[in-house]
């Protein structure tokens, strides 16, 4: 029998700490190579780290609850003789996190294949430094049924330095973005992928040769992908963790630094020093507002350009192309692949399996306003910020009831239609880390405020990129608000497998008639419109009119929403 060491992972983008969230097995319980034992919440995602031998656990050694710091021995695991796993004291920053859990499907995350020990080449001048060894990295398989993946940007180039956990490549799957880390400090020999090559799971994608005297990994363990902030299918314009356009190259010393993933993207985009930026979160750990402070402080020895895709004070979405057209030149191209791909992939996926229309209808919710006005008191009262999201979600919840047809997914494998007896809405957000659908749950049962209340820790958590994999599954029915930033009107792109969407527009105030017992008269009314987007195969025109039509009539008169 041998004792294994399980440490909590250094995931290769300065995550610094990990909170146990759930132990998944019992102290003395035996478990499978790759069986789930614990889920872990980083400052990206909430993953499943799986167990990297068969064997028996002899010891937890952490509380859920408590957060505990990158290389921290979590879990000790006594493996039967003969078996596969890794030697406890071989790696220094223990065995590598799964990718997050998928967002749609929980699944065991299974250790990376990467990191296999290759034959000693056949020429002593093309071995690498003496007491060292080859490794060959393979492309991840991430636990989530990922298939392939895209090489985005080579970090590095062949014949480079490079450090233990420092970002190698960014690769792409249908979930994320990724920055994969170099196992071990040593030399890349080889980059056996080019940029925009799609490359299947197990395929050695760079060779590394790891000097003699360095703790490189023994035959054969396991590394995972960074975690990554869970990503849902997005209503119109999914983005997935974004990889950067042209970022610089990652420093060793960077690589060292503590840093959240969001403050090392921007600081690559703007070329900044992470060594330089003073740290404000807990244990040293640079975060985005750091670096962006350090942007615009007099501190910052260059005149740098405020980042693309972010301001300090609200998320903001890109107003430029990834890439500036040059000075002087008329057109430029650029490769279609990466995030932009993936956009494409998704939308047509949904456009085409689901056949759309969309239905418009246009509402006088001056009384809303007045109602939201007085909630929006109450709620301070209580501590809770109260927006007409509570109440549309209310009623939409109310008239799914009555119209069961757009509250349902098609089980194509099946044949079967499945209606559900509850509401899940799915709320599409706008993120840093793009547009991300989480998803409140039974919203038929619960009051406004209640709801309010839901809403805005789960918006919180988003925005952290904190959001869990539950809080991402489960939708019914999806609602995307672009009313906040403008646009008087729109036709989502179905949430699929979702049967419809519904578009909440900008409120609008202007003159309007209105009926009164002395006849109509005109007055300053507010205004807003609603267009819900169907899938064509599981309902028809008139389900979704006459479902706007109840929609009208509930937020026409936000008293009824309480009977």
């Amino acid at each position: 029998m041998a004792a294994l060491e399980f440490k909590l992972p250094d995931i290769g983008e300065g995550i610094a700490e990990g909170e146990i969230v759930k132990w998944l097995v019992k102290a003395g319980e035996a478990v499978k190579e790759h069986q789930p034992v614990v889920e872990v919440m980083t400052d990206k995602a909430t993953v499943e780290v799986p167990s990297p031998a068969s064997g028996t656990i002899r010891s937890l050694n952490a509380k859920e609850g408590q957060t505990v710091p990158v290389g921290s021995v979590i879990f000790v695991l006594e493996t039967a003789a003969g078996a596969q796993a890794p030697p406890a004291p071989a790696h220094s920053g223990g065995h590598a996190a799964p990718a997050a859990a998928s967002a749609s499907k929980p699944a065991p995350a299974a250790p990376l294949p990467s990191a296999s020990s290759a034959a000693a080449p056949a020429k002593p001048a093309a071995a690498p430094a003496a007491g060292g060894r080859m490794l060959e990295f393979k492309l991840p398989d991430i636990g989530e049924g990922i298939a392939e993946g895209e090489i985005v940007k080579w970090l590095v180039q062949a014949g480079a330095a490079v450090k233990e956990h420092q970002a190698v490549v960014e690769v792409m799957t249908d979930k994320a973005t990724v920055e994969v880390p170099s196992p071990a400090s040593g030399t890349i020999t080889a980059l056996l992928a080019k940029e925009g090559e799609t490359v299947p799971v197990g395929k050695v994608i760079f060779t590394l040769a790891v000097a003699g005297g360095v703790a490189a990994p023994a035959a054969a363990p396991s590394h995972a992908l960074p975690a990554v902030a869970a990503a849902s299918h997005a209503p119109a314009a999914p983005a997935l963790v974004g990889a950067t356009s042209a970022p610089a190259r990652v420093s060793a010393a960077d690589s060292k630094i503590l840093a959240v993933p969001s403050a090392r993207r921007v600081a690559r985009d703007l070329g900044i020093d992470l060594a330089r930026v003073p740290a404000s979160g807990r244990g040293g750990v640079v975060r985005r507002a750091d670096v962006e402070a350090f942007a615009r402080s007099a501190a910052s020895s260059a005149p740098i350009a405020a980042p693309a895709h972010a301001a300090p004070a609200a998320p903001a979405r890109p107003t430029a192309p990834a890439v500036a057209i040059p000075a002087g030149e008329r057109e430029t191209r650029v490769p279609f692949r990466g995030v932009r791909r993936k956009i494409s992939e998704a939308m047509v996926r949904s456009k085409y399996t689901a056949p759309h229309f969309t239905v418009v209808e246009e509402l006088d919710v001056t009384e809303l306003v007045r109602l939201r006005e007085t909630a929006k008191a109450l709620g301070q009262e209580q501590g809770v910020k109260v927006t007409y999201m509570p109440f549309i979600m209310k009623a939409t919840a109310l008239a799914l009831a009555k119209f069961p047809m757009l509250n349902a997914h098609l089980d194509e494998q099946s044949q079967e239609i499945v209606r559900y007896g509850y509401v899940n809405l799915g709320i599409a957000m706008d993120t840093d880390n793009g547009l991300i659908v989480p998803v409140v749950k039974d919203v038929g049962s619960k009051g406004i405020l209640q709801i309010a209340t839901e809403l805005n820790e789960l918006a919180e958590r988003t925005k952290q990129g904190k959001v869990k994999p539950d809080d991402l599954r489960g939708s019914t029915f999806s609602i995307t608000n672009a009313g906040n930033i403008g646009g008087i009107l729109a036709t989502p792109i179905i949430n699929f497998p979702d049967v419809a969407i519904l578009g909440v527009h900008r409120l609008m105030k202007r003159p309007g008639v209105v009926e009164t017992p002395q006849g109509d008269k005109i007055e300053v009314r507010q205004y807003m419109n609603l267009s819900c987007s169907v899938d064509h195969r599981l309902a028809d025109g008139a389900d979704g009119a006459r479902f706007l039509v109840l929609m009208k009539r509930l937020l026409e008169n936000p008293g009824l929403l309480a009977l």
